[in-house]
């Protein structure tokens, strides 16, 4: 089962990133650092964003396939304001994940966060 992090996403000072804080419970108080480890039996990493007093809305994450040894970066859709990315269940790996909002007001524009780094070191 995937481990899940929060996530509460905002603008930028430039409108153009999303700058994104992550905590390890629903409630938002216990903060998490990149790179954030899950056990490697998880098999995944789920981020959930929590609203934040903006319209934003969780589009999905780009992150590459564990499935083929070649970088290959694929988009994951979001389903309401959630996102599973997959991970090796017997490799440790580090893989950085992009996310990417919008807001229900200005649809057309998309706000990427920088890329949180996941590991699966069973930390």
């Amino acid at each position: 089962m995937a481990t899940t992090f929060y996530v509460k996403a905002q603008a930028d000072a430039s409108n153009q990133y999303a700058v994104c804080n992550y905590y390890s419970d629903p409630a938002c108080q216990q903060p998490v650092e990149s790179p954030l480890s899950i056990p490697r039996a998880s098999g995944g990493v789920t981020f959930t964003m929590v609203p934040n007093g903006n319209s934003w809305q969780m589009v999905g994450a780009v992150a590459d396939r564990v499935d083929t040894p070649e970088i290959d970066p694929t988009m994951v859709p979001a389903t309401n304001n959630s996102v599973t990315v997959a991970m090796p269940t017997t490799t440790q790996i580090t893989e950085g994940v992009v996310l990417v909002f919008t807001s229900t007001n200005v649809p057309t524009q998309l706000y990427a966060s920088t890329d949180p780094q996941v590991k699966n070191d069973d930390a």
